[in-house]
């Protein structure tokens, strides 16, 4: 199944919310001493020997390859609704490297529908995120915050990667992210909610540089404004997280069998249908022209 480029970006358009401004942390809370932090996590061992392997239910899962996951150097770019419960589920399917960039802080409205509790408020969302997720990682690993803003964390830090999960609200952000996978040769999944928060949109940006980039996909994008959800719900994050984590997975080990495909788009409120298809670059794509 093909999926038009052109209803794609309209769909997004309608969806989703564009604002001028957004409030900020004021800039006394926003001194960071040590901006990384590395937490350990150790496998959880079998008691007994007739114990099952951990991961041997993973084993009949088309095109699934665990060692390829555990060897994969994972990066999240965002730290909030959407990468927070993706990063669970890497961190629980046994993903052993990843790396969590966020330099928002949790607030209260956070711990609703975002994987923190009250002794992270205030704390920078990469860091954050990076200890509880270390209480996930049941294959044991070692899971890296920065609370700083991707482009911060590139001049700072050398950030190896073998794929950036892209989950953040801001197109400015997005772009840096599709721009430097291109330079790198890596995949990037983006993932994003629409304005009420009942639908979730997901695309795999390929390694290769022939293959579509995220502007390709939604060419109206404005990299000058952010567009945070309005609404949200742990609901639609649950989503977005099903959809990341399976685009990273199939990122990494690849298809097999599987159909493959790059755009993956449903509403909770079955008012929309869901999609499923290829989008195919575009010639007038100015991301892809940079290469």
């Amino acid at each position: 199944m093909n999926v038009e480029t052109e209803e794609i970006e309209n769909v997004f358009k309608n969806g989703s919310c564009y604002v001028e401004e957004a409030p900020e942390f004021p800039a006394e809370f926003l001194n960071l001493e040590n901006p990384l932090e590395t937490f350990q996590s150790k496998e959880v061992k079998a008691t007994h020997p007739a114990e099952s392997d951990l991961f041997a239910r993973h084993e009949e899962i088309p095109a699934h390859d665990q060692k390829l996951l555990g060897d994969a150097r994972i990066v999240l770019v965002g730290g909030g609704g959407l990468n927070s419960w993706a990063g669970v589920g890497l961190a629980r399917c046994g993903a052993k490297s990843i790396t969590v960039i966020d330099d928002d802080r949790v607030d209260r409205t956070n711990l609703s529908r975002q994987f923190f509790g009250a002794d992270d408020l205030g704390q920078p969302k990469g860091k954050a995120l990076a200890k509880n997720l270390a209480t996930q990682a049941v294959g044991g690993g070692a899971i890296t915050g920065i609370g700083l803003r991707f482009e911060d964390a590139l001049e700072k830090y050398p950030l190896p990667a073998d794929i950036f999960v892209t989950g953040v609200d801001n197109n400015e952000c997005r772009l840096r992210v599709a721009r430097e996978a291109r330079r790198r040769k890596i995949p990037a999944v983006f993932t994003m909610l629409s304005t009420d928060g009942m639908r979730c949109q997901a695309f795999l940006q390929n390694a290769s540089p022939i293959e579509p980039c995220l502007w390709c996909a939604l060419p109206n994008l404005d990299p000058e404004r952010i567009m945070p959800c309005a609404s949200a719900i742990i609901s639609s994050c649950h989503l977005a997280a099903a959809f990341t984590v399976f685009f990273t997975h199939r990122a990494l080990m690849g298809w097999d069998k599987i159909p493959a495909f790059n755009w993956r788009e449903a509403d909770l409120t079955g008012i929309a249908p869901d999609r499923i298809g290829v989008v195919k670059r575009r010639n007038d794509c100015f991301v892809c022209s940079d290469i």
